[in-house]
């Protein structure tokens, strides 16, 4: 069973690519390159052992999930290499995350994407398992952050959805960013509030829900970009990314309703 630990204070900067056919590692590899990470690609877990076993360390692993994909391989994948794991889902085998148990989907060293995906998303992924595995939660106040269409610049405080930049008041920029950050994921009102540093509203106001329609307009939050932004009534709101393992269109019609303009 191969270990991190020794690798634990080190950034991510050299990875292991398993599974899919050679298009998908090549797609993979030269999405990353740019990137600056290295990469080898091996057929099978076996073969990585067998890499390892030899010298060769490796900080994270990118799987490949596509219709060829079973929970015996996800089992063998978990119990023979303890790196953190990004799975790159291909996008007509969404449904595979019901191969991914609870367990997996709430640990520490899983993160997931949707293919396509370009090398920025994943550099950004691969950061945020580092950050959760070894270092906590948080990221560089001034790291670019991109899921799907948008791109938050962060130190400029600007985003661009699909290459376009919209103008957002700063309070539209934080809570857009807040829930982005918490993808998937209900975010309580209380929460919003408590981490918007100049806010006044009094006990009952509608200020934040004026925010959040004017934001989600701005930014097209919508199924033809891909997301979806629900009220969970009485508790808060959640962002999901239509067709992602995290956030599929079953799983958001259970958990809240569409917020409304």
């Amino acid at each position: 069973m191969v270990s991190p630990a020794a690798n634990a204070a080190k950034p991510i900067t050299t990875l292991a690519l398993v599974f899919g056919d050679d298009h998908n590692r090549s797609a993979l590899r030269s999405a990353l390159d740019p990137q600056g990470f290295a990469s080898a690609a091996f057929d099978s877990v076996q073969a990585l052992c067998e890499s390892m076993s030899t010298g060769h360390h490796y900080d994270a692993l990118i799987a490949w999930a596509d219709k060829a994909w079973s929970p015996r391989r996800w089992v063998n994948l978990r119990s023979m290499v303890r790196l953190p794991i990004l799975v790159v889902v291909a996008r007509d085998a969404v449904e595979l995350a019901s191969a991914f148990g609870n367990e997996s989907l709430n640990g520490e060293r899983i993160e997931f994407a949707t293919a396509p995906v370009d090398g920025t998303e994943l550099a950004m992924r691969l950061r945020l398992l580092h950050s959760r595995r070894f270092g906590g939660n948080a990221l560089p106040e001034e790291e670019d952050l991109v899921w799907g269409s948008f791109h938050f610049k962060r130190h400029a405080r600007v985003v661009l959805v699909d290459g376009v930049e919209v103008r957002l008041q700063p309070r539209e920029f934080d809570i857009a960013l807040l829930l982005f950050l918490n993808l998937g994921k209900v975010v309580a009102r209380t929460d919003i509030e408590a981490q918007i540093s100049d806010w006044r509203a009094s006990p009952g106001s509608r200020v934040l829900d004026v925010h959040l329609a004017r934001m989600k307009k701005k930014l097209s939050l919508g199924p033809e970009k891909g997301v979806r932004l629900l009220t969970v009534y009485g508790i808060g709101y959640r962002l999901v990314m239509l067709g992602h393992p995290l956030g599929g269109v079953a799983d958001a019609d259970s958990e809240g309703h569409d917020l409304e303009p």
